[in-house]
């Protein structure tokens, strides 16, 4: 799956924050991401693309536990950021 792009142009965090997302190891976590890519990019801001960069840190198999209420995460982990990835763990069925 190719997300859809904004139509507008993207700052460079939005940039960077897009490359580390569809790039992940595990394929699970990567389909989360194109899912969130092609709805939230256009809308973030660089604070949000800091945090979720910072969020991206963590490996994709504790991303994915984490979006799958199979482990909490520590308390260090921004959970609004977390919550708003969440929402996108399921495809959209039509």
């Amino acid at each position: 799956m190719i997300p859809q792009m904004p139509d507008g142009p993207l700052s460079p965090k939005q940039k960077a924050f897009m490359f580390r997302a569809l790039r992940r190891s595990m394929a699970e976590v990567e389909r989360i991401m194109q899912r969130f890519v092609s709805s939230e990019l256009a809308s973030l801001d660089d604070d949000t693309c800091d945090r979720l960069l910072v969020l991206l840190d963590h490996s994709d198999a504790d991303l994915l536990d984490w979006l799958t209420g199979v482990k909490p995460p520590p308390a260090s982990v921004n959970r609004e950021d977390l919550e708003r990835l969440r929402c996108f763990k399921r495809e959209v069925k039509s």
